[in-house]
């Protein structure tokens, strides 16, 4: 009781008081336990935050000598009062008296190491008792808008450098309403402490953080580093990647001795009987992985115009990298919130974070990047597969569609994409796990994370269904397998099971088109889009689910899984890039000449002086129209002779060219339009009243019909706007020459050819470098920047090293095969 009056009298605290206050909960628990005589016990540094509190207070000079305090405590020396004063507090049960020693330093700083989750009281009354109750809350949970903070991972590094000190690592899953989390507890013990006894004296405070299957792992700086595992697959790895280097190395010098002075006696092999024919294929093997040859290839670009007859396809180069970096962008933010926590995670989601701002969108609008190169797959393919089957029509044969076009076509992609993604899959499941072993985060656990499992840190990239269905990506089903969605192995590739499910559509279209006509063909797409966009709606109203890839997913959400992975609902953007592929074709008719006569408002568009007919539809005269000076059937004479004729087919020309130019920023505006609207109108769904709020549907601002109707509508609106867009910029409409000019530009098709390579790695460098961090990534603006600059660099250069010394002598070997067995030009 005196102490208590001590304490109520004192006025003047030290700082330090004040700086420990977020322990009072911990010492109203210290108060109700008794002393652990192990080190290892959360009781000991319970009682260390006792004592330094209580000695702070009882050795302060202008407390102990001040008059009332020596009248309560009845003293009249400072040492006798510091000793009552000591003796008083310990009364009412806390460790601390006259006689029991101080917290030590060592102490003092494992428990300073240590994560310490901030801690606030709530004093509620009983409705019994009447008495004032205290109830302990982690501060990021006990505010009006909670959002969880579930990592206290303390000072890693200054842990294992002190001295007889060993840091051990408490984590579990974490469950929030609907969320489901992981929780991570640094604890610095002394290194005779065992796993087995901090698990069991962490309980208390797990019970306080709700962590569920929480496990203990505890290291120190004496430990011996982590060996690789020598396991057989990583053995047959090793000689798989030796194999490539030594054909790089035999390649580059066969192909440096062909261009030397005793290149005539290797051309001599080429021709000749079967030994002749044996040393050519061997020579055309090695070739294929000439590093010189390769990096020529790499540095040629295609003419930046083919002629004035051609549609203009070099827009598509700079879309697929500014598509591959928005991907990036979007996984450099999303990534951390999935996996190893923010330190602030409020800075970015619900009730006030950056994804309540609109220009905040165009992050997690990455997922449209997505959409953009389904769009790309699914045009590309059909006018490949359609320029293929208009040179031999043979293929449109039933026994030529059935035993070459279609298993052809499909084996050709299958062949142009495993190769590449088999070497990834290789390294991914051997060799990767070594680079970051001995890291924090990267050996932990994160038990409960889904998809993933317990597959650790790195569980996109290797989780432990990976080794059961490391198949499934070969075949490219592992967006289907396993059902339980475990992740499998590489987790980004499910964006190339879908791609290459789509594509198995693509040969029956063009068959359709070419055989039944357009019209059958034009209803059947048609039908095929609806159905998925009716599809993504039902699924989505029996979910019921936050449809939206950030909420959806976190933590025990299955958005990603039921909706947002499956071919058939993100078929839209595909179906309508075969949609475009067709119109293009249908601009750009035969003649009789079989040449290809530009339209005039391509003409121009590009500054020619044509005159145009007075219909302001997007047609053209045939070549024997203009040079016989007839009108085409539906138009005005393009010449008009007479004084009289003269300015009226000049008038006409004006109107004619204002119109098209009007249509065409009249569909560019439009189709800018929708597509920023899809991207930016998700900022009205993060705006809730709390993190649990918005990942409900019940309770979240969106209703459940726009909750239906986005996902249902928002990549067909994306696939048809960015159709639209790229179809003027195809035929050099008016107004899209600085679309052209800066994606067309010819310095894009390098880097292009790195972006299938750069998607496959991407994770891989961004998993690497969150992994091997300390601690949770802490948000901000400039960190953001930064942070996707970096990744992007190394991304890009890692890229190209794969490009260089495997993707492109594989596609060398494999355009080889293809043509050897008739399948080559198969697909995109």
């Amino acid at each position: 009781l005196k102490s208590l009056e001590l304490l109520v009298l004192s006025r003047s605290w030290p700082d330090s008081m004040l700086m420990r206050q977020k322990h009072v909960g911990c010492l109203a628990l210290a108060a109700m336990v008794s002393l652990g005589s192990s080190e290892c016990s959360m009781k000991s540094q319970l009682v260390c935050d006792a004592q330094v509190i209580s000695g702070l207070a009882c050795s302060s000079d202008k407390l102990l000598e001040d008059a009332r305090v020596r009248g309560v405590l009845a003293c009249d020396s400072s040492l006798d009062c510091q000793q009552k004063c000591l003796d008083g507090i310990g009364q009412l049960g806390l460790p601390v008296s006259q006689n029991r020693s101080l917290c030590s330093i060592k102490e003092q700083l494992m428990a300073q190491y240590s994560g310490h989750p901030s801690i606030v009281v709530n004093f509620t009354e009983d409705p019994t008792t009447k008495l004032k109750k205290a109830i302990l809350l982690p501060s990021s949970l006990a505010g009006a808008s909670p959002v969880p903070v579930t990592s206290y991972l303390g000072d890693h590094q200054s842990c294992l450098l002190g001295d007889g000190m060993q840091y051990c690592l408490a984590e579990g899953s974490l469950g929030m309403g609907k969320l489901q989390l992981v929780g991570m507890l640094g604890l610095c013990r002394p290194e005779a402490c065992s796993s087995e006894e901090v698990l069991e004296q962490v309980k208390p405070v797990a019970d306080l953080m709700a962590l569920q299957d929480f496990q203990v792992s505890c290291k120190s700086l004496g430990e011996s580093k982590p060996q690789p595992l020598w396991t057989a697959g990583q053995q047959a790895a090793l000689v798989f990647f030796a194999a490539i280097l030594s054909s790089l190395v035999i390649g580059t010098l066969v192909s440096l001795q062909k261009s030397g002075p005793s290149s005539s006696q290797l051309s001599s092999t080429e021709t000749g009987g079967p030994c002749s024919r044996a040393k050519a294929a061997a020579l055309g093997f090695a070739d294929a992985w000439s590093l010189s040859r390769n990096f020529a290839s790499f540095l040629r670009v295609r003419p930046e115009k083919l002629g004035p007859n051609q549609p203009v396809l070099g827009v598509l180069d700079g879309l697929r990298v500014l598509s591959m970096l928005w991907v990036l962008l979007g996984h450099t933010v999303i990534w951390p919130l999935l996996s190893i926590q923010y330190e602030n995670p409020g800075m970015i989601l619900p009730p006030h974070g950056r994804l309540t701002e609109v220009w905040f969108q165009i992050v997690p609008g990455g997922y449209f990047a997505v959409d953009t190169f389904f769009w790309l797959s699914g045009f590309l393919g059909a006018r490949t597969l359609h320029s293929k089957v208009r040179r031999s029509p043979r293929l449109l044969t039933a026994k030529g569609f059935c035993l070459q076009l279609y298993p052809g076509s499909i084996f050709a992609r299958w062949l142009r994409l495993s190769l590449i993604y088999a070497f990834i899959l290789i390294f991914s499941q051997t060799w990767y796990r070594e680079l970051g072993r001995g890291a924090l985060l990267w050996d932990a656990k994160f038990p409960g994370l889904k998809p993933g499992g317990s597959g650790g840190c790195a569980f996109s990239i290797d989780s432990d269904s990976c080794k059961e269905y490391w198949w499934s990506n070969l075949l490219y089903v592992n967006n289907l397998v396993p059902k339980s969605g475990g992740g499998g192995c590489l987790a980004h590739t499910w964006y190339l099971a879908c791609d290459m499910q789509l594509f198995l559509l693509v040969p029956l279209l063009v068959l359709l088109r070419e055989r039944a006509g357009k019209a059958a063909a034009w209803t059947a797409l048609t039908l095929l889009t609806l159905a998925s966009v009716l599809a993504t709606a039902w699924v989505t109203a029996t979910k019921d689910e936050v449809t939206d890839p950030v909420l959806g997913n976190l933590g025990g959400g299955n958005f990603m899984q039921d909706v947002y992975e499956v071919s058939w609902l993100r078929a839209p953007p595909y179906l309508i890039g075969v949609g475009f592929a067709w119109l293009l074709d249908n601009w750009w008719l035969p003649s009789p000449s079989a040449q290809r006569v530009a339209p005039t408002l391509l003409l121009q568009g590009a500054g020619h002086d044509v005159r145009p007919s007075t219909d302001v539809s997007f047609k053209k005269s045939t070549v024997s129209d203009v040079e016989q000076g007839r009108p085409a059937a539906g138009r005005t004479p393009l010449l008009i002779t007479g004084s009289s004729g003269a300015q009226e087919a000049e008038a006409l020309q004006q109107t004619s060219r204002l119109q098209r130019v009007s249509l065409a920023l009249l569909v560019q505006l439009a189709s800018f339009a929708l597509m920023c609207f899809v991207v930016f109108i998700p900022a009205t769904r993060y705006r809730c009243s709390s993190l649990l709020a918005c990942a409900a549907v019940e309770t979240a601002p969106w209703s459940k019909a726009a909750n239906v109707l986005y996902p249902s509508l928002s990549h067909f609106a994306w696939g048809l706007g960015l159709g639209s867009l790229m179809f003027l910029c195809f035929i050099q409409a008016p107004g899209t020459w600085w679309i052209n000019s800066l994606f067309g530009h010819h310095n894009w098709q390098i880097p292009m050819k790195l972006t299938f390579a750069a998607y496959l790695l991407h994770p891989l460098v961004l998993v690497f470098f969150y992994c091997v961090r300390d601690g949770p990534v802490r948000y901000q603006d400039s960190t953001l920047v930064l942070d996707f600059v970096s990744f992007a660099i190394f991304v890009f250069t890692f890229a190209f090293v794969l490009w260089i010394a495997v993707e492109k002598p594989l596609a060398n070997l494999t355009a080889r095969v293809l043509g050897l067995i008739g399948m080559g030009g198969g697909d995109a």
